[in-house]
């Protein structure tokens, strides 16, 4: 579990309620939503799809919140993570201490009329595939469910008893009904403001403390809960099992990237190269002796009749033999995309997450269910140790923020520009 999971195999939910008739508003969570959304997208931190990631801005209907996450839970792959967010009121069910979840016509007097019963959450998030189960509540409450808390533990505590679930990981704010819980005049709530910004700024400890590659659940808890205490306010709580906490959500922004591997690279304007200038390149290896990769932009010319032509249904369109580069050009590497949630074939070396090599020496007919992309190059480009940085730190190259499906891109000879354009 040292990786964040296949953000192709993972789904998310983030459930946001901002319009009350019964309760105050909070606006801030429409914005944690949206921005919580942009963020987990994004490809240098997670780069879960835009079709994995399904946002529920003041849903009305607590049956339209549970078909959502079982839905999703359903859809979460083995490899992947089930991440179901909420920011909201949270309340109390007096008669029974459950924990319900406010929708827009939550009554708190009978919150259980029109609310979302935590119970139907954990038994959503419990029916999936994935080993890797996150959920995260930022809840505010009515002054009527806080007096519910009584004894010594705070509400924090409280809520994250109430809402454990067996082999998920649970990270709750559970704050009072405080307006300082939502500060005046910020765009976020303060929980989920110190999230966000700990995703969008990563973490970098003071030495000797390394910093690390990835943000665990672990490490966000830790972090947020010593932001909200320097702030005043009620710390979160963190419940796992087996190692649940442990589960690293998104790569730290602020850790040096060492490998590479799987990245996009496009040379800049100004850069005249032979076999680098106006050109895209996908790293196939990145490590301390060095790197090697191939150009994606330069279709060659047909597939040769020496190619075996049982695999020749698997290539995408343009089916065309790409000039890889100059080096060892008397073999074929063949770059492929697997679908999401497919198992590894054999003779597949993985480059980053569905993305690698397949060998020849492989059957064909075995990987039809299992291959959503393959491009055939000849040749490929090869650096020594420290060059490619050498590059990337002169703005030579510079590294794409996009997909690696951009290897597979229709109109290779477009990408280059394409790309030049969304800088």
């Amino acid at each position: 579990m040292s990786d964040v999971a296949d953000p192709a195999a993972s789904q998310v939910v983030l459930i946001g309620v901002s319009e009350y008739r019964r309760l105050f508003t909070l606006p801030a969570a429409r914005r944690n939503v949206t921005d919580l959304r942009d963020l987990l997208q994004h490809e240098d931190l997670w780069g879960v799809p835009a079709e994995n990631c399904h946002v529920l801005l003041d849903p009305e209907s607590p049956a339209e919140v549970s078909r959502a996450i079982r839905k999703a839970a359903a859809a979460t792959g083995s490899a992947g993570l089930l991440l179901v967010y909420f920011a909201g009121h949270g309340l109390v069910d007096a008669d029974d201490d459950n924990l319900i979840l406010g929708l827009p016509g939550c009554d708190p007097e009978v919150p259980y009329e029109r609310g979302v019963p935590y119970d139907w959450i954990r038994r959503a998030v419990a029916d999936t595939r994935a080993r890797r189960r996150l959920v995260i509540l930022d809840c505010c409450y009515s002054g009527r469910a806080g007096a519910e808390f009584g004894g010594d533990g705070t509400g924090t505590d409280f809520v994250a008893d109430k809402a454990e679930a067996e082999g998920t990981c649970l990270l709750v704010s559970a704050p009072a009904n405080r307006p300082a819980m939502a500060p005046r005049g910020e765009a976020y709530t303060a929980f989920t403001g110190e999230l966000i910004r700990l995703l969008r700024d990563g973490l970098r400890p003071a030495p000797p403390e390394a910093t690390p590659a990835t943000l665990t659940v672990h490490t966000i808890w830790r972090t947020v809960r010593r932001a909200m205490l320097r702030r005043g306010f009620e710390r979160p709580e963190l419940r796992a099992r087996d190692a649940g906490g442990e589960i690293p959500l998104v790569h730290n922004p602020a850790a040096p990237r060492h490998n590479l591997a799987g990245s996009v690279l496009y040379a800049a304007p100004w850069f005249v190269d032979e076999d680098l200038g106006q050109s895209a390149i996908l790293v196939l290896r990145h490590n301390q002796t060095g790197a090697a990769g191939v150009c994606v932009t330069r279709p060659a010319g047909e597939i040769p009749d020496e190619f075996p032509g049982a695999w020749r249904p698997l290539l995408h369109h343009p089916v065309a033999l790409f000039d890889g580069g100059p080096v060892a050009r008397d073999g074929y590497i063949v770059v492929t995309l697997l679908r999401a949630g497919a198992s590894q074939p054999m003779r597949f070396t993985p480059v980053r997450d569905r993305l690698g090599t397949m060998a020849l020496s492989a059957a064909p007919a075995d990987l039809t269910d299992a291959v959503d992309a393959m491009r055939v190059f000849v040749g490929y480009l090869g650096w020594r140790a420290g060059e490619l940085e050498e590059f990337l730190d002169h703005g030579a190259l510079i590294a794409s923020r996009h997909t690696p499906r951009q290897v597979f891109t229709e109109r290779p000879g477009e990408l280059w520009q394409s790309l030049q354009a969304v800088r």
